[in-house]
């Protein structure tokens, strides 16, 4: 498949599953599930590694929506105290679906560099017309895409170099000011280079048909 239509393909289910309820969000895990059955590869360790990553911001919306939903107790003696338990469904979608997103993430990420960046290069070239340079775009895309991978070790480094005594907020806070520091002096100091960026031809006019189904697929569980 293009990459173009790959990216796409992506933005459409990202968008659905933003707006979609238990049946959307079954519908798009029973389609993931039946593309692995098909033989499509996934990164398990990659989306291990993504969901290990955001544990923490799971955990916080799954608490968020089961205390601050109003319905039915979930645990009647603790009165107002309590979690709901529409709070807790609604809680799970919210889960799942950042789940999911996280999923296609990953599997986006199965492209090269260089064609993840050629796609959108591609994609964003209408916008020269409003006078945005879309290589500007990629470039700066590539950088971040980059730098991602380097912020994490720095904040780690960061963190075991400070003292574990004092309020955590605190450690955090002068953490954070630290890998500021730290991010803008690598900066400085980085080397020109150059950026390969694969050129693409449009995709083949049939591929389009992939988006636009999903588009009409989604567009019908979404009435």
């Amino acid at each position: 498949m293009h990459p173009v239509i790959k990216v796409c393909s992506f933005l459409v289910v990202a968008l659905f599953l933003t707006r979609a309820g238990a049946a959307g969000v079954g519908a798009t895990l029973a389609g993931l599930l039946a593309m692995r059955a098909a033989g499509v590869g996934f990164d398990l360790a990659g989306i291990r590694t993504m969901l290990r990553r955001m544990r923490w911001l799971l955990f916080s919306v799954l608490v968020i929506y089961l205390w601050f939903t109003p319905g039915i107790p979930l645990i009647p003696p603790l009165g107002h105290y309590s979690p709901t338990e529409q709070g807790m469904l609604t809680g799970l979608l919210r889960v799942v679906t950042l789940a999911l997103i996280a999923v296609l993430v990953v599997l986006l990420q199965s492209m090269s560099r260089s064609e993840l960046i050629g796609a959108i290069h591609w994609l964003a070239s209408p916008l020269r017309h409003l006078g945005l340079d879309s290589s500007r775009m990629a470039l700066r895309i590539t950088l971040i895409l980059e730098c991602v991978d380097e912020i994490q070790p720095l904040l780690r480094q960061q963190m075991e170099g400070l003292s574990r005594s004092g309020d955590r907020l605190a450690r955090t806070g002068r953490a954070l000011a630290l890998l500021f520091q730290a991010v803008i002096e690598r900066a400085e100091g980085m080397q020109q280079r150059r950026v390969h960026v694969t050129a693409l031809h449009a995709p083949p006019r049939r591929q389009w048909l992939y988006p636009f189904a999903l588009l009409l697929l989604f567009g019908i569980l979404l009435r």
